[in-house]
C-alpha cells in the first residue's frame, strides 16, 4: 500500500471513529441536547402553574398515565379551602362573620392542628397576627407607627387560640380576628401531592411552591435534587446558591437584603404577635430543613421572631433539623451561621 492510501485509510479509521463517539454520545442523551429533551427521554414529568397565590413546580419520574389529572383535582380542592376571597371556602366564611355553625370535620381537625402548632410554638408562630401590621409603617430608614394607631386593641385580635371549636359551632371570643391559612396550606399541599405520588409508586420528587420545598430520591441524573437559596458574599451582596436535599423539606423566611438599621443593629421588618411590636434582633434571613414540609414552614417562621441566638441554641439541641441563619450583630457586618452537619450538602463556601 503506497504512504498516500495509508493515510487515506487511516483518516477514514479516524472519520470512523468520530461519528460513533457522537452517535454514543447522542444516544445518551437522548438524541438532543437540550436539558429538557433530556429530561423528558428520561422520563422526568414536569408539572407547573399556581397554587394559593403562588408559583408551583414539581418534578418526578416516572410517568403516570392517569395522574396528572389526579394532581390538578387535588391541586383544586385544596386551594378552594384554603382561599380567603371565596364564599364556598369555611375560613372565607369564618373571617366575615363571628361564628359558623355546623363547622366541615375537615375544617374542624384542621383548626385544631393550627391551634395546637401555634401552641407548640408558644404563639410565635400565629396565623391571626397579620392584622398587626395595619399598625405599622416599614422602610429602610426604620418601623414608625401609623397615627392614632392602637397596637393593644389590635393585639385582643389575635390569637388562633381565641376561637373555640366544637362539632356544631366555630366560635371567636375575639371579635375581628381574622385568620390567614394560605401559606401553612402550601406546605400541607406538599405533603398530600408526596402522598399521591408515593401511592403511585413514585419515589424520586421535587416539590415546590412559593418558599416551600420538599424532596425525595434523585433527580434524572441520579443526584440528590437540589434547592436555590440567596446568601451574601463577603461584601454582603446577595449571590444565588444551591442545597442538596436529601429526603428533606426546605422552608426559607426573611430576606437579608430587606431591612433597616437601628442602634447599630440591621432588623427585619417583622412584628412579634406577641406583642405587636417590631422584633429587636438582627436575624435576617433564616432557612430550615426538617423531615416534613410543615415542620420547615413553621420553624423558619418562628426563628424569624426569636432571633438568632435562641435558633443557634435550638439547633444544637434538635438532631431532626438544620439551618442556615443570615445575622447582624451589634456594629458587626452580615454573618452566616450553618448547621455542621449540613456544610457538606450546599454548593457555596462558609465559615
Amino acid at each position: 500500500m503506497n504512504p498516500n492510501a495509508r493515510k487515506n485509510s487511516i483518516y477514514s479509521l479516524v472519520l470512523v471513529g468520530l461519528v460513533l463517539v457522537v452517535y454514543l454520545v447522542r444516544s445518551q442523551m437522548g438524541g438532543s441536547n437540550n436539558p429538557e429533551e433530556f429530561a423528558r427521554q428520561k422520563e422526568l414529568v414536569t408539572a407547573q402553574g399556581a397554587f394559593l397565590e403562588q408559583n408551583y413546580l414539581f418534578l418526578y419520574y416516572p410517568e403516570k398515565p392517569k395522574l396528572p389529572a389526579t394532581l390538578d383535582s387535588l391541586l383544586i380542592a385544596l386551594n378552594e379551602q384554603f382561599r380567603m376571597d371565596s364564599p364556598r371556602s369555611e375560613i372565607y366564611q369564618l373571617n366575615q362573620q363571628n361564628s359558623l355553625s355546623n363547622p366541615s370535620k375537615e375544617i374542624q381537625a384542621l383548626l385544631r392542628a393550627v391551634i395546637q402548632d401555634s401552641k407548640n410554638s408558644e404563639q410565635v408562630w400565629d396565623p391571626s397576627g397579620g392584622i398587626l401590621y395595619q399598625a405599622w409603617n416599614f422602610s429602610p430608614t426604620g418601623a414608625s407607627l401609623k397615627d392614632s394607631s392602637n397596637v393593644p386593641a389590635l393585639l385582643e385580635k389575635v390569637g388562633v387560640g381565641k376561637i373555640l371549636i366544637s362539632d356544631s359551632l366555630l366560635l371567636k371570643t375575639a371579635p375581628g380576628l381574622q385568620i390567614d391559612l394560605r401559606d401553612y396550606g402550601r406546605s400541607l399541599a406538599l405533603s398530600q401531592v408526596a402522598k399521591l405520588l408515593e401511592q403511585q409508586g413514585i419515589q424520586n420528587y421535587f416539590l415546590q411552591v412559593g418558599r416551600h420545598t420538599l424532596a425525595k430520591g434523585v433527580n434524572e441524573k441520579k443526584e440528590l435534587w437540589k434547592a436555590k437559596t440567596s446568601y451574601p458574599d463577603s461584601l454582603a451582596r446577595s449571590q444565588e446558591g444551591l442545597i442538596a436535599l436529601q429526603n428533606k423539606a426546605l422552608a426559607s423566611s426573611g430576606d437579608f437584603t430587606r431591612f433597616y438599621q437601628q442602634d447599630s443593629i440591621k432588623k427585619s421588618w417583622l412584628l412579634d404577635p406577641r406583642t405587636g411590636y417590631p422584633v429587636n434582633h438582627g436575624l435576617l434571613q433564616a432557612t430550615v430543613l426538617a423531615g416534613d414540609a410543615k415542620t420547615a414552614a413553621i420553624l423558619s417562621e418562628s426563628l424569624m421572631i426569636r432571633g438568632w441566638r435562641e435558633a443557634m441554641s435550638l439547633d444544637s439541641s434538635r438532631k431532626d433539623v438544620e439551618m442556615i441563619l443570615v445575622y447582624n450583630q451589634k456594629g458587626r457586618g452580615i454573618s452566616v451561621y450553618t448547621s455542621p452537619e449540613l456544610k457538606s450538602f450546599l454548593s457555596f463556601p462558609v465559615n
